[in-house]
């Protein structure tokens, strides 16, 4: 059995029984969102693509498969996720013994290349042992409701997943579980106005010490992360999504326009409108 990008609309007829949702809406080479789905085991279950022109972001919620990706091989099992890169043979497959139950997004464009460089996962491919399949799962469910008019949602939601990735994999690094706390609370509440104050009153640590502790870790304040990511939101929203610099400026939880239009001239050179 072998895949194609031109295969997609015979799914049905094609591939062993799955759920999947197929994105109709306009896309940019910026973010193509293409589909999303839920294969259910299998024994038979094979995919192949040659210098796959879309990257591939897989859970494993039951069972065993073998993933080929590139040159690297690796078995996957329950709990495990996997990213296959654009530009790359794709050859995974279902344990016979044990035939994985997968849910998974496939999606293009330079955002995604983005965002996995930004947040370090550009060379990575198996995650074990994540655990969490809730942000693929608000993806599919997200394009499932509404396949037309979801680009800017699925754009938010798999930030947000690589978000989680990348700090998952942190996690697994030595790094000080109150920095990787701090990072994690910065991370979930890029919308609202943080203060140093309440990033250390999370970890219940001085301001000093936080701030400190922080650096060491990862190079810079907290206050300064959390501004260089909010200003990576603010980029994704008003390239990837129709809403108006107003409402952006709103979600992002500035006070009005003139406070968000100078926030992003600073820290991107340029006026919202502009960049947009």
């Amino acid at each position: 059995m072998t895949e194609t990008s031109a295969s997609y609309p015979a799914l049905s007829r094609q591939f062993p029984p799955e759920e999947f949702a197929l994105y109709t809406g306009p896309s940019t080479p910026r973010f193509c969102p293409v589909l999303s789905g839920i294969t259910w085991p299998d024994p038979s279950y094979e995919i192949r693509r040659s210098q796959g022109d879309c990257y591939v972001f897989e859970y494993v919620l039951e069972g065993r498969g073998i993933v080929h990706h590139g040159e690297e091989s690796f078995c996957v099992e329950k709990g495990d996720a996997y990213i296959l890169h654009e530009e790359e043979n794709h050859h995974y497959y279902s344990d016979r013994q044990d035939p994985f139950k997968k849910i998974w997004f496939n999606v293009s464009g330079s955002l995604v290349r983005h965002l996995l460089s930004d947040y370090g996962l550009g060379a990575c491919v198996r995650i074990p042992s994540y655990g969490d399949c809730r942000h693929l799962d608000a993806i599919y469910h997200t394009m499932k409701k509404e396949p037309v008019h979801c680009a800017e949602e699925l754009a938010l939601l798999l930030h947000q997943y690589i978000q989680a990735l990348s700090r998952f994999v942190g996690f697994k690094e030595a790094v000080p579980s109150q920095a990787l706390a701090i990072r994690n609370y910065i991370e979930r509440n890029l919308t609202l106005p943080l203060s140093i104050e309440s990033m250390a009153g999370h970890v219940h640590l001085s301001r000093s010490r936080a701030i400190h502790l922080f650096k060491e870790t990862y190079g810079v304040t907290p206050y300064h992360y959390y501004l260089n990511q909010k200003a990576e939101l603010a980029r994704t929203l008003l390239k990837c999504t129709t809403l108006s610099v107003q409402e952006i400026s709103e979600r992002l939880g500035f006070s009005d326009y003139h406070h968000f239009s100078g926030f992003f001239r600073k820290w991107c050179g340029t006026a919202p409108s502009r960049y947009r």
